[in-house]
């Protein structure tokens, strides 16, 4: 009896050893590509995920016919007019829509897969190259829905964390890798919808329908605000000619800012312990009437800033730690 205890013991050490090296498989000098296979097999192989992509422009096409008939209706809260003559200011503004760009309009799946295949963390420059082949697919439905916005005379602008000047990976010190080179994303970015038909063919170097983080001004300095990765200040760049009837992105913070208590570097600030998660429930509460109206969301379980919040939005987090701190949030049965 004390044999096949002791026998049922050891299976048992070697279920929980077998268990985190699969967890850990890949976590050896930071590699954290693999942890994303099942996200990206789900999203680039199943017809779920094509479903819920169609699915979610059809409910746009509906709803933009709505927007359109109500001259009333906007998808900006600091559009929402407070009285009769701001609801007639409103009413004379053109209709837009803004549109995030990467899991929105544009699929970045085979970067991501090509992450999951070599087992490799996201990096800029791996990124940077990705983005400079402007090889990226249209999302499902998106191309049909930004046709039937155009022909109905609605703008559509284009807005992403994409950087205007593409960053760069950075050594230990701070400073830039050798060999690393500058290049300025957009014209690439542009260059892929264009291919795509989501823009018409027109200069590639600029595009005032394409907000990218970082952007500059006429005097060669970063507009304010378009630093940050924060797009409040870009989704409200457009909002005084234009009325903006609905909004679509993979991300919270593609439909409204909520604070997040650390530097841009991602210094963790003090008491920044759970505030990026408490502000992001309180936000969803606020606008709950917004969702599937004037705001639409679609799925994306490889990336975005529902991951950071786990570790308020600190970087430098190790491999193994993301993993430990994701474990220690889940509400398990036992």
């Amino acid at each position: 009896m004390f044999k096949m205890m002791n026998c049922a013991g050891n299976m048992n050490r070697l279920r929980v050893t077998l268990t985190i090296v699969v967890l850990c498989a890949g976590c050896a000098g930071g590699h954290t590509g693999r942890v994303n296979l099942n996200g990206v097999a789900w999203m680039q192989t199943s017809e779920e995920y094509r479903a819920l992509s169609l699915g979610a422009y059809n409910l746009a096409r509906q709803n933009l016919d709505d927007a359109l008939e109500d001259r009333a209706w906007t998808a900006l809260p600091s559009q929402v007019p407070g009285n009769s003559e701001e609801e007639r200011a409103l009413a004379r503004l053109a209709p837009a829509v803004i549109l995030d760009i990467d899991e929105t309009v544009l699929s970045t799946l085979p970067y991501q897969a090509w992450l999951v295949k070599n087992d490799r963390p996201f990096s800029r420059s791996s990124w940077n190259a990705w983005v400079r082949e402007a090889s990226a697919r249209a999302m499902p439905g998106a191309l049909e829905f930004v046709r039937y916005a155009m022909e109905r005379g609605v703008t559509v602008f284009y807005l992403s964390n994409r950087t205007y000047r593409g960053a760069l990976d950075t050594n230990a010190n701070g400073q830039i890798d050798p060999g690393e080179e500058q290049v300025g994303l957009k014209p690439f970015t542009i260059s892929n919808l264009v291919r795509l038909g989501f823009l018409p063919q027109k200069n590639v170097s600029n595009d005032d329908s394409v907000l990218l983080r970082g952007e500059t001004g006429k005097d060669g300095q970063v507009k304010k605000g378009w630093a940050s990765s924060d797009k409040t200040v870009r989704r409200e760049s457009r909002s005084s000619d234009y009325r903006i009837v609905l909004i679509m992105g993979d991300n919270l913070n593609d439909f409204i800012g909520y604070r997040k208590r650390q530097t841009d570097r991602g210094d963790k600030l003090p008491d920044a312990s759970g505030q990026n998660q408490d502000a992001a429930v309180n936000m969803l509460d606020q606008y709950r009437a917004r969702w599937g109206r004037s705001w639409i969301m679609l799925p994306n379980p490889v990336y975005g800033s529902w991951e950071s919040r786990f570790y308020d939005f600190r970087h430098t987090v190790s491999a193994e730690e993301k993993i430990k701190i994701k474990m220690d949030r889940l509400d398990t049965w036992q």
